[in-house]
């Protein structure tokens, strides 16, 4: 183990990462190993979770069973009666997966701002 220098700060006391850089005045790129596991953004949900509902042969094939009834020459009962079950099942999973990608992202969070200790190769030049 290596302890840090005399004077130098812990890089968890609440500094950005920017200004750290600058409060010890190294223009180096610091590497960023964050966990990241989530797979949705606020953006990105609503597209990426129905582009993955409609790829479940299931969905289409119930999708495809409700919109034929909006066709007159062969709908079996009121169209909008049809689109009730399979809204409501892509709902409850859409639900069901935000929930799941929440749950990584506290898990994430979590993770992300655990203490940890830094072990060098290089080094500490004493001035």
């Amino acid at each position: 183990n290596l302890l840090p220098p005399p004077g130098a700060e812990d890089p968890a006391a609440g500094a950005a990462k920017g200004e750290r850089r600058r409060r010890r005045g190294c223009a180096q790129h610091l590497a960023d190993n964050r966990l990241k596991t989530t797979k949705y953004t606020l953006l990105s949900f609503l597209p990426k979770n129905l582009f993955e509902q409609f790829h479940r042969p299931a969905n289409v094939y119930f999708v495809f069973i409700a919109l034929l009834n909006f066709v007159p020459a062969v709908n079996a009962f009121q169209p909008g009666l049809a689109l009730a079950p399979v809204l409501f099942i892509l709902a409850i999973t859409a639900f069901r997966d935000l929930w799941e990608d929440y749950s990584r992202h506290r898990s994430d969070h979590k993770i992300n701002h655990l203490g940890c200790l830094v072990f060098s190769s290089r080094p500490h030049l004493k001035r």
